[in-house]
This record gives C-alpha cells, structure tokens and sequence, in this order.
C-alpha cells in the first residue's frame, strides 16, 4: 500500500474510532454518532480522491436503501432488534415499528463500506455502469412489495422463528459463493472483514454502552464485552459479513465484477 494510502486509512480509521468515542462520552444518539463515525470518514476519502460517484450513489441507493428496507424490516419486525424511542434523532416508526433512523443507518453503512472498498481495494477497469443495474433495481423492488402486501394481509406470515441467523444465512449465500468462484475476490473480502470487524466492534459497543439498541429476540447464542451482551449472529453477519456482502452485490449489480 502506499504511504498516501496509508495515511488515509490511519485517519479513516481515527475519524471513525472518534465518532465511538464522542457517543460514549457525549451519550450522543445512535444515528448522530453514526453520522460523525461514518459519514465524516466517507467524505473525506471522496475528497481525497477522485471516485466513480454515480456508481457509489446507486450502490448507497439499492444496498443502503432498498436492500437496508428489506432486512431492517424483516428484523425489526421479528426484534431481531431495536431501537428504544427515546434513542431515535426522527421520532417516528414506519408502520409502527420501523424506525426512519434505521433506514438513514444503512445508507451510512453503505456508504462508508463502498467508498472504503473503492479508494484502498478496487481497481477500476471499466467506468460505466453494470448492464445488472435494472435487476438490482426491479428485484428488491419487487420483494418490497410483496413484503409490504403480505404485512397488511397477515403480517404474522412474517414471523420467523431466530429471524436474525435465518435473514442472515439468507444474506451471505452470494457473498460466499462470489469468493468461492473468484478467489481475487477472497483477498479483498478478508482485509474488508477484517478493518469493518473492529469498526462495527467499535460501534456496538458505543452504542450498547449508551442504550443504542437492544436485543430481544431469539438468537443461537451471546457474546458479552466489558459487561455489554449481543448477539452471536451480530458478531457473525454484521461484524464478519456485512461489508463483504455490500462489496459482492455492489461489484456484480453496479460496478464491472472485477
């Protein structure tokens, strides 16, 4: 890696970790701190660098919004987790239960992850965007809707025993079968595994520290830190996949799948 690159991931990597600590030590909300830990650092690497932004906005948009509506609601609606309202910058649950500041947390997620991977790990070939692009789109548009006509319908079609682990197995199938098929592919998503573990570690342990979220749900099983409990299925999906999962959808719908 180069020095330039060096450096910009020392202080990508202290943006973020400072967005942590202003929310512990600010009790900061956790989509307040989530816009100083992750949108801070994006803006920085697009300044640093000139990016492919189209191709970043419609990763944001499909992997951060339509795909983020698809999991949160899914989860959300089973408790795989939740945000107390209190906690929440917009007071307001879609449909009763869904927070409008989950949404915007995914499209920070999103965003940092794609910016992250298109400045330190990929290597553009082809600037146009992928002919994938309207599947992307129609796709998870159409599920959107499925969901939201069998919601009204019964909404107890969706209740899924340990939803968490199933909506998670469900999300790194492609991801896994990406890195099995192109091992290119493998490298990129182990050094993107292995920054975004200690950054999501960072972040949940920010967040639980100051009531962020809890986990009511059924889950395969717990991890506890410094006296905060999560999840196992937090520290296998979110920590370990998240970010390989947005890169392996971002690359084959939106980018040249090299």
């Amino acid at each position: 890696m180069k020095t330039n690159k060096k450096i910009d991931l020392v202080i990508t990597f202290f943006l973020i970790a400072l967005g942590c600590i202003m929310t512990v030590i600010f009790n900061l909300k956790p989509l307040t701190g989530g816009i100083i830990a992750f949108l801070s650092p994006s803006i920085y690497l697009i300044l640093r660098e000139k990016k492919n932004l189209l191709k970043i906005l419609w990763g944001v948009i499909i992997f951060g919004i339509i795909f983020g509506f698809i999991y949160d609601f899914v989860a959300v609606f089973n408790e795989a987790w939740v945000v107390p309202v209190y906690r929440l910058v917009i007071p307001w649950r879609l449909f009763g239960f869904l927070p409008i500041d989950d949404l915007f947390a995914f499209v920070l997620m999103a965003l940092i992850v794609i910016v992250f991977y298109e400045h330190f790990l990929d290597d553009e070939k082809d600037p146009r965007i992928s002919r994938n692009l309207v599947r992307a789109l129609i796709t998870p548009s159409i599920v959107v809707i499925i969901l939201l006509v069998v919601y009204f319908v019964d909404s107890d079609l969706l209740r899924i025993p340990y939803a968490y682990f199933v909506t998670g197995i469900l999300a790194i199938i492609f991801p896994i079968s990406v890195a099995l098929k192109k091992s290119r592919f493998l490298r990129k998503f182990s050094i993107l595994a292995a920054f975004f573990f200690v950054v999501w570690l960072m972040a949940e342990l920010a967040g639980l520290k100051v009531d962020g979220w809890i986990f009511p749900g059924q889950y395969i099983g717990t991890v506890e830190i410094f006296d905060l409990k999560f999840p196992l299925e937090e520290v296998f999906f979110w920590m370990l996949f998240y970010a390989a999962t947005i890169v392996s959808y971002y690359e084959y719908y939106v980018d040249d799948a090299k």
